[in-house]
């Protein structure tokens, strides 16, 4: 039997990684290849970064080896159009070129959705900072196999400030919550089939509680918090919310995906 082969696309920067690390956090595409690797052992995966012309480079011709691509999550922000996030943009047409299943969670999510035509913005109901609450699934959510064995309404990791405003032609709407409406979306482009997530079901909360840490007085600076018992309080829910979440039911749509994908 072939091995699995998966793509890994690391949405963050080498210096925004640096950050990460002394938040005591490991990148987005290493926690996203740790995930896939428990769930099945045998599977191959590779990771690219976009930001880097020689990564690139090496991989571009061999995109159509890879059985499923994932787009991890990112500090970058679509709208504003750095050279960086083109080449973000650009890659993930590149992947709609060939026939790829590709995995999309948050700002895999907000990029996927910009290179197929669709647009994001600053989410005006605010930001998930940690954990999203009460994510409810439609009722195409519910027959869809993304969300097999997945409760109607759940709780999930979450950190964005950002959403998508306007999907791509033909999406379907998985699943909302009060803060942004498009927290799942299916959509196909060309031949490619992607399964966005705004939300991590990669990312423990243990993880989020340490970037929340890290970046706490940012959060107060930008009035997101009050003050740091304010912090705190967020903190002590989301540790409430840990408990109840096991792994093996916060990480169900990757699982899903990947038995989606071998078939």
């Amino acid at each position: 039997m072939n091995k699995l082969k998966i793509l890994i696309v690391e949405g963050n920067t080498n210096e925004e990684n640096i950050n990460f690390d002394v938040a005591g956090c490991i990148p987005q595409s290493e926690n996203f290849k740790l995930h896939v690797k428990k769930i099945d052992p045998n599977c191959e995966v590779d990771i690219v970064s976009p930001g880097d012309d020689q990564s690139i480079f090496k991989i571009i011709s061999s995109l159509k080896k890879y059985k499923g691509i994932i787009l991890t999550g990112s500090t970058l922000r679509v709208n504003d159009n750095s050279s960086e996030i083109k080449k973000h943009i650009q890659f993930a047409k590149k992947c709609f070129y060939n026939e790829q299943k590709i995995f999309a969670a948050c700002w895999g999510l907000q990029v996927t959705v910009t290179a197929a035509g669709g647009k994001c913005r600053v989410s005006p109901n605010g930001a998930h900072i940690g954990i999203a609450q009460d994510i409810e699934l439609t009722e195409a959510g519910k027959k869809h196999i993304l969300y097999s064995s997945k409760l109607h309404k759940f709780t999930a990791p979450a950190f964005n400030h950002d959403e998508v405003e306007k999907p791509p032609v033909n999406s379907v709407l998985l699943a909302s919550d009060k803060t942004n409406k498009f927290m799942a979306l299916h959509f196909n482009v060309g031949k490619s089939e992607i399964w966005g997530l705004q939300y991590h079901p990669e990312i423990p909360y243990d993880y989020m509680i340490k970037l929340i840490k890290h970046r706490s007085k940012g959060l107060i600076d930008k009035k997101i918090f009050r003050d740091i018992n304010d912090v705190n309080s967020h903190i002590e829910a989301i540790e409430k919310a840990k408990i109840e979440l096991k792994d093996d039911i916060r990480t169900l749509e990757l699982k899903n995906w990947l038995n989606h994908i071998k078939k």
